[in-house]
């Protein structure tokens, strides 16, 4: 490509250079064309990475948050143990099932009782 300050001598030249410059500019245009078509697909998987993974990460945090505390919810319960929370409450009025605390209104497991009760019914198997 010739340097900037380049100026055609005779016709030739300058129908060269014209044609090199228009050669040129396709290029540029086309590989515009790709990067925004690149970039345009980058944004799209990114939306679909976010609406996708954004709700799982958040709730593995809130699983992680959880299972941190020491008493937990029945809610909280069905979530990190799978144990149904309306199951859990029909075996409170059987006096049956894991041990739990009862403040005023709210009824909370502690995580030790339940891994204890849990543990105690686990049924092992002879695989050979």
């Amino acid at each position: 490509m010739p340097s900037k300050d380049f100026f055609p001598s005779n016709k030739e030249e300058l129908e060269r250079y014209l044609e090199m410059e228009q050669m040129s500019a396709r290029i540029q245009a086309e590989l515009n064309g790709k990067l925004s078509t690149v970039l345009a697909r980058m944004d799209s998987m990114q939306d679909t990475f976010e609406r996708t993974l954004g709700p799982l990460a958040i709730s593995v945090q809130e699983i992680e948050e959880i299972k941190r505390k020491v008493n937990l919810t029945p809610e909280e319960v069905e979530r990190i143990y799978g144990l149904n929370a309306a199951t859990l409450a029909n075996q409170r009025t059987k006096a049956i099932g894991p041990p739990y605390i009862k403040v005023g209104g709210r009824v909370l497991y502690p995580q030790k009782e339940l891994q204890k009760y849990l543990n105690d019914r686990e049924i092992l198997t002879n695989d050979d």
